[in-house]
């Protein structure tokens, strides 16, 4: 028995070494990037694929805004590309797929919330990531945010934020991005028209080299393509749009072409909207047209009576996607 107020020194020194090795534990899932990594790669090598992939995934979350061709993002990125190759053939051993762990399995459809809307969808229209799959949207479906949407050859769709002031977006033929907030997407491929309503409003969009910060005073519309080298084609709609990307700013009315890029953007060309009114499939192809129809009419028309000389020629488009063959306008002399 030991009496009362007094604790042995051997007890004491166990007590310390358990604190001690807490410390340590704790220290070794620390909460940045390169120690997730190189702990990641660790549990990698050892075929802990599961726990690997959930700290290279905390890592990648940490470098979210960090440059597309920062060095460790890239190198996050590598990881996961090969920790998730290394994962499936392990899952194929002995010539059938094992299942995956309950930690890695995707979550029920029960559980999805209903995010955004699917206020049109014609072709095949994929939903993957974080739930179970659709291999089918169709109109009036809902979706959670983080799922990745993947427009086959003759497909289309129009998501609409159920938030008021949230993202509108339409894709078509051969396009993919995620859906990583209520007005944040990353664009992989194919050929977009973001719509966001409401005064300030703003919206974050990613492409596989380049980030564009868009705001405007009062509601806007702009049509995005995916360029061969990973930037992004931005033309204005609708409203008077601000874009930053990095330390570079552009302004943005409506009928104008700017070139997204990791250096920064290309000089603004003026692009003939009534021209894209008739033949873009991104607002001839739907079934219904966009709810901004009208003011993009009154925009064209005002762009008309502004210009009286145009050449024909066309900006360089996204490449194997017509939808960008655009008619661009002779700037005007000053």
């Amino acid at each position: 028995m030991y009496k009362s107020g007094r604790f042995p020194h051997r007890f004491f020194c166990l007590f310390c070494l358990l604190g001690l090795l807490v410390i340590s534990l704790y220290s070794n899932t620390a909460n940045d990037p390169q120690s997730l990594l190189d702990e990641g790669i660790r549990l990698a090598e050892n075929e802990q694929f599961p726990e690997a992939l959930k700290l290279l995934n905390r890592a990648m979350g940490m470098l979210r805004q960090a440059p597309s061709n920062n060095p460790l993002r890239v190198e996050v990125e590598k990881q996961v590309r090969l920790t998730k190759g290394r994962f499936l053939v392990t899952r194929y051993r002995g010539g059938r797929l094992a299942e995956l762990p309950k930690t890695m399995q995707l979550m029920p459809l029960s559980k999805e919330p209903g995010d955004f809307l699917v206020s049109q969808a014609f072709g095949s229209v994929l939903a993957r990531e974080i739930w179970e799959r659709r291999d089918q949207l169709r109109t009036n479906q809902t979706i959670g945010l983080g799922r990745r949407i993947t427009v086959l050859p003759n497909g289309g769709v129009e998501l609409n934020s159920r938030n008021a002031s949230g993202l509108s977006v339409r894709a078509v033929q051969a396009a993919s991005f995620d859906l990583t907030g209520l007005n944040e997407i990353d664009l992989h491929s194919g050929s977009y028209i973001l719509h966001v309503m409401g005064k300030d409003a703003k919206a974050v969009v990613r492409s596989p080299l380049s980030e564009a910060r868009i705001r405007s005073d009062d509601s806007f519309a702009i049509m995005v393509g995916i360029t061969t080298n990973g930037g992004m084609k931005v033309i204005c709609l609708l409203g008077k749009i601000s874009i930053r990307s990095k330390d570079f700013s552009e302004i943005l009315m409506p009928g104008e072409l700017t070139f997204a890029l990791p250096e920064g953007f290309s000089r603004k060309m003026n692009v003939e909207l009534s021209t894209l009114m008739v033949t873009a499939n991104l607002i001839t192809a739907f079934g219904e047209p966009p709810s901004y129809m009208k003011k993009l009419r009154q925009q064209a028309m005002l762009q008309a009576m502004r210009t009286n000389k145009r050449f024909r020629t066309v900006v360089g488009d996204v490449k194997g996607n017509e939808n960008f063959e655009l008619k661009v306008l002779r700037e005007e002399e000053r």
